[in-house]
């Protein structure tokens, strides 16, 4: 998520009007200044990451100084730093009840559940379910009581409106005052119903810095691998596959260790219209970085 900060000059001084709300402690306390009769427009960038090592193993003793991030290839300063899991989520959990996912939406149910019943305190989840359209049965700060009666009326029938769902819940988590927003996708990837495209989440994952996760069960043939891997790669998320025969339970923790391990880092850009180039590297190791790889400013 991008967040405007404004900076007045004053001709008898400086006067910055902060709008982000964030609260990782900052490694420097204050964007970047203007001098003289001008004025800074500024954007705080927000990157989510995770560090592997060649057995996919998680690193998770590293500190700011081992990081480099570069914007559009240039190297910009590391204002924010969080590790050990200190910062809060909101997340999305979307479920396709299409007619395709006769057999697969029991297993969804579950993971969902799972999910629910071990969320961490702090954070934020709702459930959004979809077919011939998107919709939330279980809101923000609802009892996980409500989603298993919710669930009991919910069955797969009609088409997939898989591309209006991403949207409506990329805008739902994105309206959350949490810094980390995800979310947790149950679907093939297919679509037969949307009035909005590929193009149209695409463009909305650049614009609101929502981590994607996919879980996608049952035969790869029949899955769209090039629009959950996309997205997953574009966000910094992941697509995790389940055969059907496959317990959920593992792919659920997968998910909840991965968001735990992410390291926060934050830069302050100049406010420029258009999509951007983010890299980040971690000089002198071997190590495999998962990360946004590019964000749109307005």
């Amino acid at each position: 998520m991008i967040r405007k900060l404004s900076a007045v000059i004053l001709c008898a001084g400086l006067c910055v009007a902060l709008t982000t709300g964030f609260t990782a402690r900052p490694l420097s306390p204050h964007a970047p200044q203007a001098q003289g009769n001008l004025s800074l427009d500024v954007s705080l960038v927000n990157v989510f990451l995770t560090a592997q090592n060649a057995q996919g193993e998680y690193v998770t003793g590293l500190n700011a100084d081992n990081f480099r991030i570069f914007e559009d290839d240039v190297e910009q300063k590391i204002s924010i730093f969080e590790k050990d899991d200190r910062v809060e989520s909101s997340i999305g959990l979307l479920v396709d009840n299409s007619g395709s996912m006769v057999d697969i939406l029991p297993i969804m149910k579950a993971g969902v559940l799972d999910f629910a019943q071990k969320a961490r305190h702090g954070d934020d989840f709702f459930v959004m379910t979809f077919g011939l359209r998107a919709q939330v049965i279980q809101d923000i700060r609802q009892p996980v009581a409500k989603l298993e009666a919710a669930f009991k009326t919910i069955t797969a029938s009609g088409t997939s409106v898989f591309f209006d769902a991403m949207i409506q819940g990329m805008a739902k988590v994105s309206r959350s005052d949490q810094q980390r927003k995800a979310l947790i996708v149950f679907s093939d990837g297919n679509d037969n119903g949307s009035k909005s495209g590929f193009g149209d989440v695409s463009h909305a994952a650049q614009r609101t810095n929502v981590l994607l996760y996919f879980v996608p069960i049952g035969a790869k043939r029949l899955i769209d691998q090039y629009t959950v891997e996309s997205l997953a790669k574009l966000t910094g998320g992941q697509v995790l596959y389940l055969d059907k025969t496959d317990s959920i339970r593992p792919i659920i923790e997968s998910i909840r260790t991965d968001l735990a391990k992410q390291y926060y880092l934050g830069y302050y850009a100049a406010r420029r219209p258009g999509i951007h180039r983010i890299r980040v590297e971690i000089p002198g190791q071997d190590l495999r970085i998962r990360s946004k790889t590019e964000y749109m400013s307005s």
